[in-house]
């Protein structure tokens, strides 16, 4: 069987406090969350329920804060704040979201892994909350889009 590649950085601790945008996809980046209409993401049960795993979180991990977040028809992004005293790291958080929302689902919902970056100032910040908010607008331009029907 083929070794996946880790994505994380090698000897970066992920528990470090700060900022980090993520990105997660769904498996075989099928639309399971919903659809995009006039630049508006229209989540259906399986998108809600995504959403309220999300803010969810903060509740089950103590140190952590949401940012930015948006829920695409196939993936999401979002910024999540680490504080000092954090006992997870941040793979083990986006292990609980995922296993959250496919629990709640009852099927897998996602891609093996997940996409990060270290936010390392305040103008990087800047520019990936203006993404995320800009993320249904250029939903068609998007790496991860998939023309679908309703």
């Amino acid at each position: 069987m083929p070794r996946r590649k880790n994505l994380r950085l090698p000897h970066y601790d992920y528990t470090t406090s700060g900022a980090y945008f993520i990105t997660l996809v769904t498996r075989l980046r099928a639309p399971l969350f919903g659809y995009i209409d006039q630049n508006k993401v229209i989540c259906n049960n399986v998108g809600k329920i995504a959403v309220q795993e999300w803010f969810f979180l903060p509740s089950r991990v103590a140190g952590l804060t949401l940012d930015s977040f948006i829920l695409m028809p196939n993936h999401l992004h979002g910024v999540l704040w680490l504080g000092e005293n954090i006992t997870f790291s941040l793979p083990r958080i986006i292990g609980l979201y995922k296993a959250g929302v496919s629990r709640r689902c009852e099927q897998k919902i996602w891609q093996f892994n997940f996409f990060e970056r270290v936010i390392r100032d305040e103008q990087e910040l800047y520019n990936v909350r203006q993404y995320i908010e800009q993320n249904p607008m250029s939903w068609e331009l998007d790496r991860y889009y998939q023309n679908i029907a309703r």
